[in-house]
């Protein structure tokens, strides 16, 4: 009867233990580069409807997209976390990772767009993934003339490419 407990016992602190690994372990794409990964990820939730405050996995609005992005591939330490778009744009100038100049932006960098009213993801080649207000959801868009708003800066993120 002893025996019986302390291997119950056993088995209930194994399966809690599994369950907590499984719960907080980041889901990570196993092949390609960062940015790759990065870049499906978002791809992957073309039209998602736009939501106030939504982080995921099926609603969004343009800052839970963004970090859903990075943090689906376990990056989102290379963006400060969670944070409002004059946030993402204070952690970036805070480490110099900024710039105004369209021909310095790489795929990957973060854009933002008037008074940090938006914040999207640069593709490359003058387009952007960001997620837009109903009826749009996200999706792809120039960078310049979509959304009529002027951007304000391309935030330089430090990922493999």
């Amino acid at each position: 009867m002893a025996y019986a407990r302390t291997v119950a016992r056993f088995v209930l602190l194994a399966s809690i233990l599994t369950g907590f690994l499984v719960v907080n372990a980041a889901p990570v794409a196993a092949e390609g580069t960062e940015l790759s990964r990065v870049v499906s990820v978002a791809k992957a939730q073309l039209k998602d409807p736009w939501k106030h405050y939504a982080k995921g996995p099926d609603r969004f609005d343009c800052v839970g997209f963004v970090w859903f992005a990075y943090n689906q591939n376990g990056l989102k330490d290379r963006i400060g976390g969670y944070r409002g778009v004059a946030g993402y744009l204070k952690w970036f100038r805070l480490r110099g990772l900024i710039t105004t100049s369209a021909a310095k932006a790489r795929p990957g960098d973060l854009i933002v767009w008037g008074r940090n009213q938006h914040i999207g993801m640069y593709l490359g080649d003058g387009m952007a993934i960001s997620a837009l207000i109903n009826p749009y959801g996200v999706s792809i868009h120039k960078v310049t003339g979509y959304i009529g708003m002027k951007v304000k800066a391309y935030l330089r993120v430090s990922i493999e490419r």
